[in-house]
């Protein structure tokens, strides 16, 4: 079972912990900017738009429109459900109890905290938006395409990251390419 799978077994939908693995996964975003994230920022277009705290950059992610071919619809239905299992009207998905927006510090530690519930040990939010490129990569995203869901400045850090990738899956046609399962 990976990771993911291990998470998503252990958090069910309509905790705060689902949804704030599904949004970084989904987003390919860092903790300090899904902290933020709430209804208010998809636009009547159907992006997920935000600046990345770090950068400074704008990032626009599907989230309610047409999705690109390397992308996972699986991963965004997952977003999806475990948002609306929330049943909740806040302003931000990942609020504390108290409807407030978590600090950065604070945002980390209950993410990391809540990945070892789940028995995944010294894994962190950063491994999701890693773990995002890999897949896009895998799934035939270029870089520009990686960096351009990911908000990175330069194709040089998208590379850094996509060395992770399964070469022998990148090399092997996939099922759209073929019409025929491998």
């Amino acid at each position: 079972m990976s990771d993911i799978e291990k998470y998503r077994a252990y958090w069910p939908y309509g905790s705060k912990q689902r949804v704030a693995m599904e949004l970084q996964y989904w987003a390919g975003a860092r903790i300090s900017d899904t902290r933020k994230l709430g209804p208010g920022h998809v636009d009547g277009d159907g992006w997920l738009n935000f600046v990345q705290q770090k950068t400074g950059s704008e990032v626009s992610v599907p989230f309610q429109r047409v999705l690109p071919s390397f992308a996972e619809p699986a991963d965004l239905d997952h977003l999806m459900k475990a948002i609306a299992a929330m049943c909740s009207e806040e302003n931000i998905w990942l609020a504390t109890q108290f409807g407030t927006m978590r600090s950065e510090k604070s945002a980390s530690q209950w993410f990391a905290k809540a990945a070892r519930a789940a028995g995944l040990v010294g894994r962190t939010s950063h491994g999701l938006r890693k773990s995002r490129m890999i897949l896009h990569a895998e799934n035939g995203a270029s870089s520009k395409e990686i960096a351009a869901w990911s908000g990175h400045e330069t194709l040089k850090e998208v590379e850094r990251y996509v060395r992770g990738a399964d070469r022998r899956k990148l090399l092997t046609p996939s099922v759209l390419q073929t019409g025929e399962f491998l």
